[in-house]
């Protein structure tokens, strides 16, 4: 569906987590330059006419990227409480996730997922044995009442709702032009800062 245009798409950004592990809040830590939420905003930034950052902690300190910060609705229960906040205030019907933590996820994996969502919900990809990436993927605002029921039984784990819905798992293989196989790189702790200092943007 390379169709979709740019204003019909909404990048939302994951940065609402606690960062206990880091130590401060993560999306603001610096990394070859500038801070970690940069590289999100620069990678949905080309294909996203809306973006919008999921905060929990102090989103005032976001307030400087001009960008709508929502908290979330139900606090603490991990990325499906930012994801489905967030999808509740979209504007468009197909959305862009990425975390923050994740600076080498690339424009060009986002440009994939939107030419292979067909006709379904949530299209993520997957890598190493169909090891599946949730928080660099497309969801389809009509997941919403899906999401809000396994919410509603407090079944958080987003793995698991992707078997209630139209979820495709897009493979992510050496074959793709843009593929490097360090892309999905977490960095959740100042030692895993400094390791991924070595990798190249």
């Amino acid at each position: 569906m390379t169709n979709i245009k740019q204003e019909e798409i909404t990048g939302i950004i994951l940065a609402g987590g606690k960062s206990s592990r880091m130590g401060k809040d993560k999306g603001l830590c610096g990394f070859k330059g500038k801070p970690l939420v940069s590289y999100a905003i620069d990678a949905l930034a080309p294909l996203c006419r809306n973006l919008m950052i999921s905060a929990n902690h102090f989103p005032e300190k976001y307030a400087k990227y001009n960008l709508p910060v929502v908290e979330d609705e139900i606090k603490g229960i991990g990325p499906i409480g930012g994801i489905l906040s967030c999808l509740k205030k979209s504007p468009t019907r197909h959305n862009l996730v990425l975390s923050c933590d994740t600076p080498f996820v690339s424009t060009d994996l986002f440009r994939y997922l939107l030419e292979n969502i067909e006709n379904y919900q949530v299209v993520a990809p997957s890598h190493e044995t169909f090891l599946i990436e949730p928080l660099s993927a497309y969801y389809n605002t009509n997941v919403i009442a899906d999401m809000e029921a396994v919410v509603s039984e407090k079944n958080f784990k987003l793995l698991n709702f992707f078997t209630k819905i139209r979820f495709k798992a897009l493979p992510y293989s050496p074959g793709l032009p843009f593929y490097i196989p360090y892309s999905f790189i977490n960095i959740n702790t100042p030692d895993d800062l400094e390791k991924a200092r070595r990798y190249s943007i």
